[in-house]
């Protein structure tokens, strides 16, 4: 998303603190080589997408704007709109799937395709069809994330990748550490991630499968973002079902652009967006093509219940249907055995109680507040190298400093010297960055938090990469 809600994202960056080829060579060539025989007949799927609005920005006592409410009313629009079969959802999280368990399998029989990830901001898929295969991938960044889900489909198989890419709260240049390829280095992190989710996308898919990538990409056309993943491959199912382009002045065929701190626009019929940042991109063969409906889905809102919710989400949802012919050995090809995957490693070893309160007091040190810097960066790897910059930022965000504090979620792994974790950072006791990958290091003796764990968050939204950081 972009807007409003960047704000809880420029509030935690304040803390201090691919290019993957379109389709294999035989896969295009057996596409187009393809002829219509008695066993080929017509199919197609439609695909939805909707980031539908974590709502942590939103006041303390709104319940997330009425997060069980406005998924509510999501339900009810997959049904008015007869159901589509594969529906992805960014801004995910625990809350949001239990608020969406309430309404399934509902009239339309999802199922949920979802790994519980504890992150804020993660997306799951809802399935009429059965479910092969689910992956989760962690993108540049330690934020963004991507979900891959495979379902049996009358089209054959269907490869879908959904995320969310990085806003401009926590969007920066890349470097070679945190962008390797298929990124360059020129890219920014919303660049970066777009050229990783394709390269997934590739990887995940299996021959002869209709593949998309869905997701609320926070770029528009003609953007750095769009044109990467365009050169790789994909097809704008938006433009290629010749839907016209966003008119910003009306709203028509805009997806984002409403407020997302609060009630305000999501219960006013009148209130409209202003650009389109979320899409569906679609890897082209010679049996399948974008027909319609295509472009955004449920625009007008509702329908609506007594709570006046008329949209579920700043974002407004988009479609794509899909036609495909399909041959006996397309159907073939969807059948394999079903299996998921996460994200989660395996720890070299148990981190030791004594361990443990080390590297958690070394953390605490670093992000808690203290007028005092030298204090703070004894207990950061490279500590001195980044001492500029760690004042620096200090200073741009003022009183705010002295709100922050940090909590270890979990200890993931120790080896010798490396201490793997998983943490949030709080202000004023609410997360604002949360379950973020980390280590600790031992150097000489001392567990000091690594240089790469604080770059990942003082970088974040950030123009200019300290040198130490790069």
């Amino acid at each position: 998303m972009r807007g409003v809600r960047r704000t809880s994202g420029l509030i935690a960056i304040s803390v201090m603190v691919l290019v993957a080829s379109c389709s294999s060579g035989s896969d295009a060539k057996n596409a187009t080589n393809e002829k219509p025989t008695k066993t080929t007949n017509v199919a197609t799927v439609r695909i939805v997408n909707q980031n539908l609005l974590h709502g942590t920005a939103c006041p303390a006592d709104s319940n997330r704007c009425q997060l069980p409410a406005r998924v509510a009313l999501f339900s009810r629009q997959l049904v008015r709109g007869e159901c589509p079969e594969l529906v992805a959802i960014e801004e995910a999280n625990r809350q949001t799937v239990r608020a969406l368990r309430r309404h399934l399998p509902g009239p339309c029989g999802y199922r949920l395709a979802w790994d519980d990830d504890p992150g804020q901001d993660r997306e799951v898929v809802l399935s009429t069809l059965p479910i092969l295969r689910v992956e989760r991938r962690p993108l540049a960044g330690p934020l963004r994330t991507a979900l891959s889900v495979q379902v049996a489909a009358p089209v054959g198989a269907v490869d879908l990748v959904a995320t969310h890419l990085a806003s401009s709260s926590d969007d920066r240049p890349c470097d070679t550490s945190t962008c390797p390829p298929p990124c360059r280095a020129t890219d920014t992190l919303n660049t970066c991630q777009g050229r990783q989710a394709v390269a997934f996308l590739h990887e995940q898919r299996r021959p002869r499968s209709v593949a998309v990538l869905a997701g609320d990409v926070n770029a528009k056309p003609g953007e750095p973002t769009i044109e990467a993943i365009t050169a790789a491959g994909m097809v704008d199912t938006h433009l290629a079902a010749g839907t016209a382009e966003c008119n910003p002045t009306t709203g028509t065929n805009c997806t984002s652009g409403r407020a997302d701190d609060a009630l305000t626009d999501l219960t006013d019929p009148a209130s409209t967006q202003t650009e389109r940042i979320d899409a569906l991109f679609l890897v082209p063969t010679a049996r399948c093509r974008v027909v319609r409906p295509t472009g955004v889905f449920a625009p007008r809102g509702g329908p609506v219940a007594e709570d006046g919710i008329v949209f579920p989400a700043d974002h407004a949802a988009v479609i794509a249907t899909i036609s495909c012919r399909v041959s006996a050995s397309d159907r073939a090809l969807a059948r394999i055995v079903a299996s998921t995957t996460t994200t989660t490693t395996t720890g070299e070893g148990a981190v030791s109680s004594r361990n443990r309160a080390a590297v958690t007091a070394a953390f605490t040190n670093l992000f808690a507040p203290n007028p005092d810097a030298d204090v703070q960066l004894s207990t950061l790897e490279n500590g001195a190298a980044l001492r500029e910059s760690f004042i620096v930022r200090k200073q741009q965000v003022g009183d705010l400093a002295t709100k922050t504090s940090v909590r270890i979620e979990s200890f993931d792994g120790q080896s010798s010297d490396v201490v793997r974790l998983t943490f949030s950072i709080l202000l004023d006791g609410n997360v604002v960055l949360d379950h973020l990958p980390g280590q600790a290091k031992l150097v000489d003796g001392t567990w000091l938090v690594s240089t790469a764990t604080y770059c990942q968050v003082a970088t974040l939204g950030v123009s200019t990469i300290p040198e130490p950081c790069r």
